[in-house]
């Protein structure tokens, strides 16, 4: 057993905790800021310099090797969805930030073994439950979102993500002055291939692609109390017919869903004049989500014109499937063997900041086993022992890599 893993596990679990044994921590609130303060207060005792990033990225940096200005990166997210439980994202803050103590304490007492130097890393917004689009801090830092977009992102309430990250103290204004060279997480699965196959780790190759369409449905607002049934022109009436109808016209494999909706104006009262719906579209193969996400739209019109009511598409972001470093695949996989674990080569139907990252340096995600699959809820379990298993994979890969010649 891992005691100071699951000691801390039950430390950040308090940050943000629901009634019900879950985590509610969005990017930006009180709860966030307790949790990065905590973060900073164990970066400091193990004696990790601090840098925060003008999106407020935190680094926790170990010099294992003063004359290089390479480094390794590791970690993951402190933020969680509504609904979190205690293991999506800190797992990989907190077993990266125990890996690099191990590793700093191994390199002290070996001189010269490490090559370059090791850096923890809790990127911001990574969920996006508050601000949308998520990966928000993780690809700022890999460049392919501007920091002035990402720091304009406004949340339900209109508060932005700038304003948000500066009301809890976190909106930097510093870098990490050392140049990424690799990058590691450790995560649950949140899915149960590893469970139902036996399997310890899992070795993520790469990801599924996702097409995330938002539609806004334009109708009118009357009484719904005298309003004849066939003059209203319900805008909430479409976009349900539209849920319905992506649902039911899925390829085989895809994976779909309609987990937002926003309804203008809310009253029971009202006939809704005004709605958006964020769909999203999942699949292994890039073509099929895209020709559904193209199948679906084209519906649209001629299914919601019979109830008098308009749409308009508001975002429609695609995320082609991606591939994470091979070399980085058969390093966890050689370490897992070494240990004695099994394990299995996978793709990731989540998006993880594995997959920003990669498009700046190679980047690794290693998968443990969540029990029934569950995440994003507040029943989310991994095993004790299996948590442990991911640490001792992690801790020997990022010691391969500060090692490697």
């Amino acid at each position: 057993m891992a005691p100071e893993l699951h000691q801390l596990l039950a430390t950040f679990a308090g940050f943000g905790a629901t009634e019900n044994g879950g985590v509610c921590r969005l990017t930006g609130t009180p709860e966030d800021k307790a949790a990065r303060d905590q973060f900073a207060v164990e970066l400091a005792q193990r004696g990790l310099r601090l840098d925060l990033d003008a999106i407020g990225n935190m680094f926790g940096t170990a010099l294992l090797a003063s004359q290089s200005s390479d480094a390794v990166l590791v970690g993951s997210h402190l933020d969680s969805q509504p609904t979190g439980g205690r293991y999506d994202g800190v797992y990989g803050v907190l077993a990266g930030l125990l890996a690099v103590e191990t590793i700093a304490a191994r390199a002290a007492a070996m001189p010269g073994a490490a090559r370059r130097n090791l850096v923890v890393v809790n990127w911001t917004n990574e969920e996006g439950a508050r601000f949308q689009p998520s990966l928000t801090g993780s690809s700022v830092y890999a460049g392919t979102q501007s920091l002035e977009q990402a720091l304009a992102l406004a949340d339900g309430n209109g508060a932005t993500l700038g304003d948000a990250l500066a009301a809890i103290g976190y909106r930097g204004t510093g870098a990490l002055p050392l140049t990424p060279l690799r990058y590691v997480e450790l995560h649950i699965e949140q899915g149960a291939r590893l469970e139902d196959s036996a399997t310890e780790i899992g070795l993520v190759e790469g990801a599924w692609s996702a097409r995330k369409i938002s539609v806004v449905f334009e109708g009118e607002a009357s009484h719904t109390g005298p309003m004849p049934m066939p003059r209203r022109r319900d805008a909430l009436r479409a976009a349900a017919r539209c849920i319905d109808m992506l649902y039911e016209d899925l390829d085989e494999g895809a994976h779909a869903s309609a987990a937002r909706i926003s309804v203008y104006p809310n009253s029971p009262n009202v006939v809704p004049s005004r709605v958006q719906v964020w769909f999203e579209i999942r699949h292994e193969d890039e073509a099929v989500a895209t020709a559904i996400g193209d199948r679906f739209l084209s519906r649209i019109d001629s299914a919601i014109a019979p109830l008098g009511v308009s749409a308009s598409i508001a975002i429609d972001e695609r995320r082609g499937t991606a591939l994470l470093d091979a070399a980085g695949v058969k390093i966890v996989e050689r370490v897992a063997d070494e240990l004695g674990f099994s394990s299995m080569r996978m793709k990731t139907v989540a998006g993880h900041d594995a997959l920003a990252l990669q498009k700046r340096v190679p980047a690794t995600l290693i998968f443990v086993p969540s029990h029934n699959g569950l995440s994003h809820n507040a029943h989310e379990f991994t095993a004790p022992e299996a948590l442990d298993k991911g640490l001792a994979v992690l801790t020997e890969t990022l010691w391969k890599m500060v090692t490697a010649e």
